[in-house]
């Protein structure tokens, strides 16, 4: 049984722990409260199994000029390596259907690195798109 919340400043190490398994090294103490402010448009959610943290996912709300609709966006998704291929991943992908529901958005999408194959092919599995790019550019703020 794996239950989906609301990530609050208590996960902020788990979620490290899980970010660090994707390779990336990130400090969050503080974000979490500053991005659970209703001018964020963003939730964050772990998974739960018997009280363990096993999954987190970001996701951001906005509205996307191309389509003239709102879009909801992955921007974080990772499973607890010792739990990889049980479920979760698709739990959490349907769970992000249903937020995106409930903020009026036309689509989910998620971004993913070129270097990242097997991703790619998950989230292809499950019903994602390939569509685009994304190019940035770092401007030092």
């Amino acid at each position: 049984m794996v239950d989906i919340v609301k990530a609050n400043s208590t996960h902020a190490e788990s979620i490290q722990n899980l970010l660090s398994q994707l390779g990336y090294e990130c400090q969050l103490s503080g974000l979490i409260s500053a991005l659970d402010s209703p001018e964020a448009n963003s939730d964050l959610f772990v998974a739960t199994r018997k009280a363990q943290v096993v999954a987190f996912m970001s996701l951001v709300y906005f509205y996307y000029f191309p389509i003239q609709e709102r879009n909801c966006r992955i921007t974080a998704l990772v499973v607890d390596e010792h739990v990889r291929h049980s479920g979760i991943g698709k739990k959490l992908i349907q769970f992000a259907v249903a937020q995106a529901q409930s903020h009026s958005c036309a689509q989910l999408e998620v971004t993913t690195s070129l270097a990242r194959k097997a991703t790619q092919a998950y989230y292809e599995h499950n019903g994602f798109m390939k569509a685009s790019f994304r190019y940035y550019l770092d401007i030092g703020v």
